[in-house]
Formats: structure tokens, sequence, C-alpha cells
């Protein structure tokens, strides 16, 4: 794993990228569920960005 530096506006910027993904991941599911489709790929998904996230919200 390598490790970068980033700063305070790069680092907001990725997160805000990662929210919106998660937004469009949620509408997405909504939007299966509603057709009856599988959601398991977007769930899986849904997990991941989850934990960059949380893995950001950490990141000094």
């Amino acid at each position: 794993m390598k490790t970068v530096k980033l700063t305070d506006k790069e680092l907001a910027t990725l997160k805000s990228a990662v929210w919106g993904q998660l937004q469009n991941i949620n509408r997405d599911i909504r939007i299966a569920n509603e057709a009856g489709k599988d959601t398991s790929f977007l769930d899986e998904m849904k997990r991941d960005l989850e934990e960059v996230f949380e893995a950001l919200s950490f990141a000094n």
C-alpha cells in the first residue's frame, strides 16, 4: 500500500466525489428494487464506497 499526501482541498474533493457516488448508488439500488432486479452487485459497491468514505474521514 502506498501513502500519499493530500491538501485539505484535495481531500475534500475526494470525499465529495465518493459521497456523490454513494448517492448515485443509493438511487440505482432504489430503482433496481422497484424493478425487482438483483442489487447484490450494487450493494457490494455501496459497502466499498462507504469504507472509502470512512477511511477518508480519518485521513489527515
